[in-house]
Protein backbone atom coordinates (compact mmCIF):
# COMPACT_ATOMS: atom_id res chain seq x y z
CA UNK A 1 0.00 0.00 0.00
CA UNK A 2 1.24 3.50 -0.78
CA UNK A 3 2.73 5.24 2.25
CA UNK A 4 2.27 8.79 3.48
CA UNK A 5 4.74 11.17 1.90
CA UNK A 6 6.36 12.47 5.09
CA UNK A 7 8.60 14.83 3.14
CA UNK A 8 5.61 16.51 1.50
CA UNK A 9 3.86 16.72 4.87
CA UNK A 10 6.87 18.51 6.39
CA UNK A 11 7.01 20.97 3.49
CA UNK A 12 3.33 21.76 3.97
CA UNK A 13 4.06 22.55 7.61
CA UNK A 14 6.74 24.99 6.53
CA UNK A 15 9.71 22.82 7.53
CA UNK A 16 12.96 22.39 5.63
CA UNK A 17 13.73 18.89 4.37
CA UNK A 18 17.08 17.23 3.70
CA UNK A 19 17.83 14.36 1.38
CA UNK A 20 20.32 12.37 -0.62
CA UNK A 21 20.49 12.16 -4.38
CA UNK A 22 22.18 8.92 -5.29
CA UNK A 23 23.64 7.16 -8.32
CA UNK A 24 23.66 3.85 -6.46
CA UNK A 25 21.29 0.96 -7.14
CA UNK A 26 22.05 -0.57 -3.72
CA UNK A 27 19.03 -0.63 -1.36
CA UNK A 28 21.37 -0.82 1.63
CA UNK A 29 22.53 2.74 1.04
CA UNK A 30 18.93 3.99 1.07
CA UNK A 31 18.33 2.13 4.32
CA UNK A 32 21.37 3.71 5.95
CA UNK A 33 20.28 7.19 4.87
CA UNK A 34 16.91 6.67 6.52
CA UNK A 35 18.48 5.38 9.71
CA UNK A 36 20.76 8.42 10.10
CA UNK A 37 17.82 10.81 9.75
CA UNK A 38 17.50 12.12 6.20
CA UNK A 39 13.98 12.97 5.04
CA UNK A 40 14.16 11.62 1.50
CA UNK A 41 16.25 9.45 -0.77
CA UNK A 42 16.24 10.42 -4.44
CA UNK A 43 17.36 7.95 -7.07
CA UNK A 44 19.30 9.65 -9.83
CA UNK A 45 18.00 7.69 -12.80
CA UNK A 46 19.16 10.52 -15.07
CA UNK A 47 22.88 9.99 -14.54
CA UNK A 48 22.89 6.65 -12.71
CA UNK A 49 22.50 3.14 -14.15
CA UNK A 50 19.24 2.61 -12.28
CA UNK A 51 16.29 0.59 -13.55
CA UNK A 52 12.70 0.25 -12.40
CA UNK A 53 13.63 -3.11 -10.85
CA UNK A 54 16.32 -1.40 -8.77
CA UNK A 55 13.79 1.25 -7.76
CA UNK A 56 11.38 -1.39 -6.50
CA UNK A 57 13.88 -2.83 -4.03
CA UNK A 58 15.14 0.60 -3.02
CA UNK A 59 11.55 1.64 -2.31
CA UNK A 60 11.17 -1.35 0.02
CA UNK A 61 14.32 -0.29 1.87
CA UNK A 62 13.05 3.29 2.18
CA UNK A 63 9.70 2.13 3.53
CA UNK A 64 11.39 -0.03 6.16
CA UNK A 65 13.08 3.00 7.77
CA UNK A 66 10.56 5.77 7.03
CA UNK A 67 12.51 7.75 4.43
CA UNK A 68 10.62 9.11 1.39
CA UNK A 69 11.58 7.48 -1.95
CA UNK A 70 11.83 9.94 -4.86
CA UNK A 71 13.31 9.70 -8.34
CA UNK A 72 14.95 11.99 -10.89
CA UNK A 73 14.34 10.78 -14.41
CA UNK A 74 16.49 11.69 -17.40
CA UNK A 75 13.90 10.71 -19.98
CA UNK A 76 10.67 12.68 -19.91
CA UNK A 77 8.13 9.96 -20.63
CA UNK A 78 4.79 9.62 -18.80
CA UNK A 79 4.84 5.85 -19.32
CA UNK A 80 8.26 5.60 -17.68
CA UNK A 81 7.11 7.84 -14.83
CA UNK A 82 4.16 5.47 -14.35
CA UNK A 83 6.49 2.49 -13.88
CA UNK A 84 8.50 4.20 -11.15
CA UNK A 85 5.38 5.37 -9.34
CA UNK A 86 3.80 1.93 -9.56
CA UNK A 87 6.68 0.39 -7.60
CA UNK A 88 6.11 2.94 -4.83
CA UNK A 89 8.07 6.09 -5.61
CA UNK A 90 6.34 9.10 -4.03
CA UNK A 91 7.49 11.85 -6.33
CA UNK A 92 9.44 12.92 -9.38
CA UNK A 93 12.08 15.55 -10.05
CA UNK A 94 12.09 16.03 -13.82
CA UNK A 95 14.90 17.82 -15.66
CA UNK A 96 14.86 18.89 -19.28
CA UNK A 97 11.47 20.60 -19.33
CA UNK A 98 11.29 23.70 -21.48
CA UNK A 99 7.89 25.29 -20.87
CA UNK A 100 4.67 25.33 -18.87
CA UNK A 101 2.93 22.92 -21.27
CA UNK A 102 5.53 20.23 -20.58
CA UNK A 103 5.20 20.82 -16.84
CA UNK A 104 1.43 20.29 -17.13
CA UNK A 105 2.11 16.95 -18.82
CA UNK A 106 4.38 16.04 -15.88
CA UNK A 107 1.70 16.98 -13.34
CA UNK A 108 -0.88 14.90 -15.19
CA UNK A 109 1.48 11.93 -15.43
CA UNK A 110 1.84 11.56 -11.66
CA UNK A 111 -1.83 11.83 -10.70
CA UNK A 112 -4.86 9.73 -11.43
CA UNK A 113 -8.05 11.13 -12.99
CA UNK A 114 -9.77 13.47 -12.46
CA UNK A 115 -6.61 15.33 -11.39
CA UNK A 116 -4.36 13.75 -14.00
CA UNK A 117 -3.94 11.03 -16.59
CA UNK A 118 -1.93 8.37 -14.72
CA UNK A 119 -3.02 4.88 -15.71
CA UNK A 120 -4.43 2.60 -13.03
CA UNK A 121 -3.56 -1.08 -12.88
CA UNK A 122 -2.54 -3.67 -10.29
CA UNK A 123 0.85 -2.68 -8.93
CA UNK A 124 2.95 -2.74 -5.82
CA UNK A 125 1.80 0.80 -4.98
CA UNK A 126 -1.83 -0.32 -4.60
CA UNK A 127 -1.16 -3.81 -3.18
CA UNK A 128 -2.11 -5.25 -6.57
CA UNK A 129 -5.77 -4.56 -5.66
CA UNK A 130 -5.68 -7.33 -3.06
CA UNK A 131 -4.97 -5.14 -0.01
CA UNK A 132 -7.33 -3.54 2.47
CA UNK A 133 -7.72 -0.11 0.85
CA UNK A 134 -10.64 0.38 -1.52
CA UNK A 135 -9.68 1.45 -5.03
CA UNK A 136 -11.37 4.86 -4.82
CA UNK A 137 -9.69 5.56 -1.48
CA UNK A 138 -6.33 4.56 -2.90
CA UNK A 139 -6.71 6.87 -5.91
CA UNK A 140 -7.54 9.86 -3.73
CA UNK A 141 -4.76 9.10 -1.22
CA UNK A 142 -2.14 8.52 -3.93
CA UNK A 143 -2.99 11.80 -5.63
CA UNK A 144 -2.44 13.63 -2.35
CA UNK A 145 0.96 12.03 -1.69
CA UNK A 146 2.73 12.72 -4.99
CA UNK A 147 5.50 15.33 -4.99
CA UNK A 148 6.04 17.08 -8.34
CA UNK A 149 9.29 18.99 -8.80
CA UNK A 150 10.22 20.28 -12.26
CA UNK A 151 13.91 21.12 -12.43
CA UNK A 152 15.16 24.57 -13.44
CA UNK A 153 18.53 24.21 -15.13
CA UNK A 154 18.25 26.10 -18.43
CA UNK A 155 18.02 29.91 -18.69
CA UNK A 156 15.34 29.63 -21.41
CA UNK A 157 12.99 28.15 -18.84
CA UNK A 158 13.11 31.30 -16.70
CA UNK A 159 10.66 33.16 -18.96
CA UNK A 160 8.19 30.31 -18.30
CA UNK A 161 8.69 30.14 -14.54
CA UNK A 162 5.99 32.65 -13.68
CA UNK A 163 3.46 30.44 -15.49
CA UNK A 164 4.96 27.21 -14.14
CA UNK A 165 4.68 28.17 -10.48
CA UNK A 166 0.97 28.90 -10.99
CA UNK A 167 0.19 25.39 -12.29
CA UNK A 168 -1.98 23.43 -9.88
CA UNK A 169 -0.19 20.29 -8.79
CA UNK A 170 3.35 21.66 -8.94
CA UNK A 171 4.82 21.41 -5.44
CA UNK A 172 8.05 23.25 -6.09
CA UNK A 173 11.03 23.65 -8.35
CA UNK A 174 14.50 22.17 -8.00
CA UNK A 175 17.41 24.25 -9.23
CA UNK A 176 20.38 22.62 -10.96
CA UNK A 177 23.21 25.17 -10.58
CA UNK A 178 25.85 23.21 -12.51
CA UNK A 179 23.77 22.66 -15.63
CA UNK A 180 22.33 26.16 -15.40
CA UNK A 181 25.82 27.64 -15.30
CA UNK A 182 26.95 25.43 -18.17
CA UNK A 183 23.96 26.51 -20.28
CA UNK A 184 24.77 30.14 -19.49
CA UNK A 185 28.31 29.73 -20.81
CA UNK A 186 30.19 29.10 -17.56
CA UNK A 187 31.82 25.64 -17.68
CA UNK A 188 33.78 26.31 -14.48
CA UNK A 189 30.72 26.35 -12.21
CA UNK A 190 27.87 28.39 -10.79
CA UNK A 191 29.76 30.96 -8.69
CA UNK A 192 29.37 33.69 -11.30
CA UNK A 193 27.23 36.70 -10.38
CA UNK A 194 24.95 36.30 -13.39
CA UNK A 195 24.17 32.69 -12.50
CA UNK A 196 23.59 33.40 -8.83
CA UNK A 197 21.34 36.37 -9.64
CA UNK A 198 19.17 34.19 -11.88
CA UNK A 199 19.01 31.50 -9.17
CA UNK A 200 17.93 34.10 -6.61
CA UNK A 201 15.21 35.40 -8.94
CA UNK A 202 13.93 31.85 -9.45
CA UNK A 203 13.86 31.23 -5.69
CA UNK A 204 11.93 34.46 -5.12
CA UNK A 205 9.41 33.58 -7.85
CA UNK A 206 8.72 30.12 -6.46
CA UNK A 207 8.60 31.14 -2.82
CA UNK A 208 6.35 34.05 -3.72
CA UNK A 209 3.92 31.48 -5.12
CA UNK A 210 4.23 29.48 -1.87
CA UNK A 211 6.07 26.64 -3.54
CA UNK A 212 9.08 24.73 -2.29
CA UNK A 213 12.56 25.28 -3.69
CA UNK A 214 15.18 22.57 -3.89
CA UNK A 215 18.89 23.13 -4.40
CA UNK A 216 22.03 21.04 -3.83
CA UNK A 217 24.59 21.71 -1.11
CA UNK A 218 27.77 19.71 -0.61
CA UNK A 219 28.37 20.68 3.04
CA UNK A 220 26.32 21.65 6.08
CA UNK A 221 27.67 25.20 5.88
CA UNK A 222 26.56 25.55 2.26
CA UNK A 223 23.19 24.02 3.15
CA UNK A 224 22.60 26.77 5.71
CA UNK A 225 23.46 29.42 3.12
CA UNK A 226 20.92 27.96 0.71
CA UNK A 227 18.27 27.89 3.43
CA UNK A 228 18.99 31.52 4.28
CA UNK A 229 18.41 32.52 0.66
CA UNK A 230 15.02 30.76 0.58
CA UNK A 231 15.54 27.09 -0.27
CA UNK A 232 13.64 24.54 1.81
CA UNK A 233 14.60 21.30 0.03
CA UNK A 234 18.31 20.63 0.42
CA UNK A 235 19.95 17.83 -1.56
CA UNK A 236 23.41 16.40 -1.06
CA UNK A 237 24.88 13.79 -3.35
CA UNK A 238 26.13 10.57 -1.80
CA UNK A 239 29.58 11.12 -3.29
CA UNK A 240 29.78 14.68 -1.87
CA UNK A 241 28.76 13.40 1.55
CA UNK A 242 31.34 10.62 1.39
CA UNK A 243 34.04 13.04 0.25
CA UNK A 244 33.28 15.44 3.09
CA UNK A 245 33.18 12.63 5.64
CA UNK A 246 36.46 11.22 4.34
CA UNK A 247 38.17 14.60 4.60
CA UNK A 248 36.93 15.09 8.16
CA UNK A 249 38.06 11.59 9.14
CA UNK A 250 41.48 11.61 7.41
CA UNK A 251 42.31 15.13 8.60
CA UNK A 252 40.93 14.66 12.12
Amino acid sequence: MIRENKTKAKLRRGDTVFGLISLSADPLLAEWCGLVGFDFYMLDAEHGAITVSHAENITRACESVGITPLVRLGQFDPKLILKYLDVGMLGVMQPGLKNADEVRILVNAVRYPPRGTRGLGPSRANDFFIGQMLQADYVEFANQQMLVLPQFEEPEMFSELNAIVQIEGVDGICIGPRDLALAMGYPDGADHREVQDLIQEAIALARGARLAVGIPASTGELAQRQIQRGANIVLVSTHSLMQQGAKDFLNG
